[in-house]
Protein backbone atom coordinates (compact mmCIF):
# COMPACT_ATOMS: atom_id res chain seq x y z
CA UNK A 1 0.00 0.00 0.00
CA UNK A 2 1.25 3.45 -0.90
CA UNK A 3 0.77 5.56 2.24
CA UNK A 4 0.69 9.35 1.88
CA UNK A 5 2.19 11.52 4.67
CA UNK A 6 -0.51 13.62 6.33
CA UNK A 7 -3.40 11.31 5.38
CA UNK A 8 -5.62 9.61 7.95
CA UNK A 9 -5.80 5.83 8.17
CA UNK A 10 -7.55 3.37 10.43
CA UNK A 11 -6.02 0.18 11.77
CA UNK A 12 -8.23 -2.79 10.99
CA UNK A 13 -8.46 -5.65 13.50
CA UNK A 14 -4.98 -7.11 13.92
CA UNK A 15 -5.25 -9.52 16.87
CA UNK A 16 -5.90 -9.48 20.60
CA UNK A 17 -2.20 -8.84 21.35
CA UNK A 18 -2.49 -5.47 19.61
CA UNK A 19 -5.72 -4.23 21.20
CA UNK A 20 -4.14 -0.79 21.58
CA UNK A 21 -4.06 -0.52 17.75
CA UNK A 22 -7.27 -2.28 16.69
CA UNK A 23 -9.65 0.28 15.19
CA UNK A 24 -7.41 3.27 15.99
CA UNK A 25 -7.21 6.34 13.77
CA UNK A 26 -3.69 7.41 12.85
CA UNK A 27 -2.02 10.01 10.69
CA UNK A 28 0.79 8.58 8.57
CA UNK A 29 3.92 10.68 9.05
CA UNK A 30 6.40 8.93 6.78
CA UNK A 31 9.12 6.34 6.56
CA UNK A 32 11.48 5.83 9.52
CA UNK A 33 14.05 3.25 8.46
CA UNK A 34 16.81 1.99 10.75
CA UNK A 35 20.19 1.50 9.07
CA UNK A 36 22.14 -1.05 11.09
CA UNK A 37 25.93 -1.22 11.19
CA UNK A 38 25.85 -4.61 9.47
CA UNK A 39 24.19 -3.04 6.41
CA UNK A 40 20.67 -4.31 7.08
CA UNK A 41 17.88 -1.76 6.66
CA UNK A 42 14.87 -2.28 8.93
CA UNK A 43 11.85 -0.74 7.21
CA UNK A 44 9.58 1.06 9.68
CA UNK A 45 7.13 3.92 9.41
CA UNK A 46 5.99 6.61 11.82
CA UNK A 47 2.38 7.40 12.79
CA UNK A 48 0.60 9.85 15.06
CA UNK A 49 -2.32 8.25 16.88
CA UNK A 50 -5.32 10.56 17.03
CA UNK A 51 -5.75 11.72 20.64
CA UNK A 52 -2.18 10.96 21.74
CA UNK A 53 0.77 13.32 22.09
CA UNK A 54 3.61 10.99 21.19
CA UNK A 55 4.32 9.43 17.84
CA UNK A 56 4.61 5.70 17.24
CA UNK A 57 6.85 3.59 15.06
CA UNK A 58 5.40 0.57 13.26
CA UNK A 59 7.11 -2.32 11.54
CA UNK A 60 6.59 -2.42 7.78
CA UNK A 61 4.43 -5.54 8.22
CA UNK A 62 1.72 -3.39 9.82
CA UNK A 63 0.96 -1.58 6.53
CA UNK A 64 -1.52 -4.23 5.43
CA UNK A 65 -3.71 -3.46 8.47
CA UNK A 66 -4.12 0.23 7.58
CA UNK A 67 -7.21 1.33 5.68
CA UNK A 68 -7.32 4.79 4.11
CA UNK A 69 -10.18 7.07 5.15
CA UNK A 70 -12.12 9.15 2.67
CA UNK A 71 -12.66 12.86 3.20
CA UNK A 72 -15.96 12.17 5.02
CA UNK A 73 -14.18 9.99 7.60
CA UNK A 74 -15.36 6.60 6.36
CA UNK A 75 -13.07 3.80 5.16
CA UNK A 76 -12.60 3.64 1.41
Amino acid sequence: MNLVPGNLYKFQYINHHNDHLNGRLVMYLGEDHIHRKDGVVVKNFRVQMVGEERQGICDNGMRCYLKELSSDGYSK
